[in-house]
C-alpha cells in the first residue's frame, strides 16, 4: 500500500512542479518549498515565513493553537497538511481531525543516518549509505554539511539564524546581527534571541571603539559631535575625534591638523568621574538631606522630612557634578495632605526645571558637566552656549536684551545671521500656568536699534534674521532661554540658559486663577509694629508707590518702577493692585530688611464670591523660599473680607542675604482663613 501512495505522490508532486505553482509539502530539501533549509544556515527561513494551516486562525503563535493541538505546537506549519486521500509522508500519519500530518507512534521502519541504507536522492547533500528508496533522509541528526534533515521539524541542539528586523544595509556591518533560534527537545525550534540592532552612538558609546550604529564607522553618531553638516572633507580626515577617518565634520568645521599630528585633534581634557553612592531606601536614614541624588537613583532627599510650601534648590544629576558646566540646580518643593490631622511632615516633591547633565555636543560648553567642554570632539563650535547669560541680572520690570551675535558665528566662518532663522523660546513662569496668561513680553529684531516697543505677551519669538532680543519679566523666578539657529542649508544650532530674575530683599508675588472676575489683596504685616491687617499692614490703601503713606522706618532705594524706570522707590511697597485686569499678579517688595526682622503675610477676598485658589510664592534675596496654593489648594476661599493667613516669615543676615526662616500657618484642617477686619494670628 505504501508502494501505491509514493507512486501517487510521485507523480502528484512532478505535475506540481512541472506547472510551476510552487505547491509545497513542507520538504526541507526542496528549493521551491516554502520549508527549504537551504545548503547554508544563513539562507534559512524562519518560521515566521510559513504559510499558515490553521484554517480558524491566521496567526500559528496565537495559544488556541494549544487546544486544538495536544502537544502544544503548530504540528500543521511543521509538517503541512494531509495529503489526498488523508496521506502523508513516511514517518508521518494524518490527524484527520485537523487534516495535518504528526509524527508517526509507531515504527517508521527505516533506520537512522548511523546505519542508513538509503540515499536523499539530493546531489548536493549526499548521504554515507546506499539509497533507501524514499526523498529525504529521515533520521534524527544532520548531513555532514550540517543541514538539518528530519523532515517533521528539526534535531534537539540545532541552531538557525533568524530574520533580521533591523534596517537595510545593516546586518552584519558593526555590531549588528541577526537572532539565532535553538532546536528543543520535542522537535520544535524555540524563540529567537540574541538580536543586536543600531543603537545612537552616545555619552559612552562614542568613546568604545565599536559601530554600535551599524553605519560602516565607529564612534561618530549624531551625539558624538557630528553636526550633520554635509559640506566637502577635503582631507578626509577626522577633524573631531583624534582618531582615523569618521567623516564627522567638513572643512568648515575642523581644526587644521599639525604636521606632527596626522590623526587631527587630541582631547587631553580629564574627565570628573561621576561619585555615586550605594542604592538606598532612604537617603533621610544616611544623614544626606542636601539637595543631591547621592545614590543617582533619580530621586532627591528621599525620605527627608520638610514642612507645606517649604522649597529648596535640588540636582538631579550625578553629586559632584553639581555647578559644574552648564549644569544648573532645579527646585523642589514639599507636598503635605494638610487634610490628614497627623500629617506634620510632608516629602519632597519632583525636582524640577533647572539643567541636568546631558550629551556633549559641539558647543563649547560642558554640557555632560565633567569638567571637560565639547568632551573628546575636537570641534569649532559655530556656536557659543557658555555665553554668560546672567552677566547683566535680569530684574523685574526691566527689559534684558540679548545679542545673539555675540553666542552664534563669533568667528564670521559663516557670515548669516542676516539670513538665518533665529527662534528664541522661554518656559513660563511660576506664576503664568496658574494665571493661565504669559505674564512677560518679549520681542526680536535685526538690530538693537530696532528693538524697540514693548513686544508681545508670548512665550517665543521667530524669524529671519532676529539675532536681537529682549523680554521684559514681572515676576521674580527661573526661567529657560532656548535659541535656535538655522541655516539656510537646513543646519541646526542650539543653546539654553537659566535666567535668574532677581530682586533683592523680601519680595512676596500673589497669583490665582480667577483674575479679571476675582479681586484678591495681597497684605504684609510687621511683627511689633502692625496692629491691624487695614492700616499697620503694607497693602493697596496705603503701600503703593504713588500712594504711600506707611513708615516702618526703612530709607528709600532705587529700584525700577512697573513702566522700567529706575528711580526712587518706598519700602516696603506694593508694585501692581490688581482689581480686574486678566493674567495680572501682585507683588510686595522690601529690598532692605534688618536681621531679625518678622513679618505676616496675608491675602485677602476683596470682591465677588466665585471659588478662588490663590497661589504665594516668597523670595529671599532672589531665591525662591516657599510656594503656598499649589498643592494642595486652598479651599472654601469665596467670600468678601476673608483672609487667608499664609505665613510668617523671618529675616536672617543684612538686606543683601537670601537667607530667611518661613513657618506656614496651619491648623488641623489645613490652611487658616480668618477675616481682614481681626489683625490675629
Amino acid at each position: 500500500m505504501k508502494i501505491k501512495y509514493f507512486i501517487l505522490l510521485t507523480i502528484f508532486m512532478l505535475f506540481a512542479v512541472s506547472c510551476g505553482s510552487g505547491l509545497s509539502f513542507g520538504n526541507p530539501n526542496d528549493k521551491n518549498s516554502d520549508a527549504y533549509q537551504g545548503d547554508d544556515a544563513d539562507a534559512e527561513k524562519t518560521d515566521g515565513e510559513r504559510p499558515d494551516v490553521d484554517r480558524n486562525d491566521s496567526d500559528p503563535s496565537d495559544p488556541d493553537d494549544d487546544a486544538e493541538n495536544p502537544s502544544g505546537r503548530n504540528q500543521g506549519e511543521l509538517y503541512g497538511e494531509c495529503y489526498p486521500n488523508k496521506t502523508c509522508n513516511e514517518g508521518l500519519e494524518c490527524d484527520e481531525e485537523n487534516n495535518i500530518c504528526i509524527k508517526d507512534t509507531g515504527d517508521s521502519g527505516h533506520t537512522t543516518p548511523d546505519g542508513d541504507s538509503g540515499d536523499s536522492g539530493d546531489t548536493d547533500h549526499p548521504d554515507s549509505g546506499a539509497d533507501s528508496g524514499h526523498s529525504g533522509d529521515t533520521g534524527e541528526e544532520p548531513d555532514e554539511d550540517g543541514t538539518p534533515t528530519d523532515l517533521p521539524g528539526c534535531n534537539e541542539g540545532d541552531s538557525q539564524k533568524c530574520e533580521y528586523e533591523g534596517p537595510a544595509n545593516t546586518e552584519d556591518v558593526g555590531t549588528c546581527k541577526a537572532a539565532t533560534r535553538t532546536c528543543k527537545a520535542d522537535g520544535t525550534w524555540g524563540p529567537c534571541s540574541g538580536a543586536v540592532l543600531p543603537v545612537i552612538e552616545s555619552g559612552e558609546l562614542c568613546r568604545d571603539g565599536l559601530d554600535n550604529d551599524c553605519d560602516g564607522l565607529a564612534d561618530n553618531g549624531g551625539y558624538c559631535g557630528d553636526t550633520g553638516d554635509s559640506g566637502p572633507d577635503s582631507d578626509s580626515d577626522s577633524g573631531y575625534h583624534g582618531s582615523g577617518n569618521t567623516g564627522g565634520y567638513s572643512d568648515q568645521y575642523e581644526i587644521p591638523q599639525d604636521e606632527d599630528n596626522p590623526e587631527g585633534c587630541v582631547d587631553t581634557c580629564v574627565p570628573i568621574q561621576a561619585e555615586c553612592l550605594s542604592e538606598m531606601a532612604s537617603e533621610a536614614a544616611a544623614d544626606l538631606c542636601d539637595g543631591l541624588d547621592n545614590d543617582c537613583d533619580g530621586q532627591v532627599d528621599e525620605g527627608c522630612p520638610c514642612t507645606a510650601g517649604q522649597t529648596q534648590t535640588c540636582f538631579m544629576g550625578p553629586p559632584n557634578y553639581r555647578n559644574i558646566g552648564a549644569c544648573v540646580d532645579g527646585v523642589q518643593t514639599c507636598v503635605v495632605n494638610l487634610k490628614d490631622p497627623k500629617a506634620v511632615l510632608g516629602r519632597w516633591g519632583d525636582c524640577v526645571g533647572g539643567m541636568m547633565p546631558k550629551i556633549d555636543v559641539c558647543d563649547n560648553s560642558d554640557n555632560n558637566c565633567n569638567g571637560c567642554i565639547d568632551d573628546q570632539l575636537c570641534c569649532q563650535p559655530p556656536i557659543d552656549c557658555a555665553y554668560d547669560i546672567n552677566a547683566e541680572p535680569a530684574r523685574p520690570f526691566a527689559y534684558k536684551t540679548i545679542n545673539g551675535n555675540e553666542i552664534y558665528d563669533t568667528g564670521h566662518r559663516f557670515n548669516d545671521a542676516d539670513t538665518a532663522t533665529w527662534e528664541w523660546t522661554l518656559t513660563k513662569g511660576p506664576c503664568d500656568i496658574i494665571l493661565n496668561k504669559i505674564s512677560f513680553k518679549v520681542k526680536g529684531a535685526k538690530t538693537f536699534e530696532e528693538l524697540g516697543g514693548e513686544g508681545d505677551n508670548s512665550n517665543s519669538v521667530s524669524g529671519v534674521g532676529l539675532s536681537h532680543f529682549k523680554v521684559l519679566f514681572q515676576l521674580s523666578g527661573s526661567y529657560l532661554l532656548h535659541l535656535k539657529v538655522t541655516r539656510q542649508n537646513g543646519e541646526v544650532y542650539e543653546c539654553s540658559w537659566i535666567i535668574r530674575v532677581v530682586s533683592e530683599g523680601l519680595r512676596i508675588e500673589l497669583c490665582w486663577d480667577t483674575t479679571g472676575s476675582v479681586d484678591l489683596d495681597l497684605h504684609l504685616a510687621k511683627v511689633g509694629t502692625t496692629t491691624s491687617w487695614t492700616s499697620g499692614a503694607c497693602y493697596y490703601n496705603n503701600c503703593k508707590n504713588d500712594k504711600h503713606s506707611l513708615d516702618w522706618e526703612y530709607p528709600n532705594t532705587m529700584n525700577y518702577d512697573t513702566n522700567g524706570n529706575w528711580k526712587n522707590m518706598y519700602n516696603p511697597r506694593l508694585d501692581i493692585d490688581n482689581i480686574s485686569q486678566v493674567g495680572i499678579p501682585e507683588n510686595i517688595n522690601l529690598d532692605n530688611p534688618n536681621d531679625g526682622d518678622t513679618f505676616r503675610i496675608g491675602v485677602n477676598y476683596y470682591g465677588n464670591s466665585l471659588p478662588t485658589h490663590p497661589v504665594v510664592n516668597v523670595y529671599c534675596g532672589g531665591t525662591l523660599k516657599s510656594t503656598f496654593g499649589v498643592e494642595p489648594q486652598v479651599s472654601g476661599f469665596n467670600a468678601k473680607s476673608e483672609l487667608w493667613k499664609v505665613a510668617e516669615v523671618k529675616w536672617d543676615g543684612d538686606y543683601t542675604s537670601d537667607t530667611c526662616v518661613i513657618t506656614p500657618k496651619f491648623s488641623d484642617s489645613g490652611y487658616v482663613l480668618g477675616t481682614v477686619t481681626t489683625y490675629d494670628w
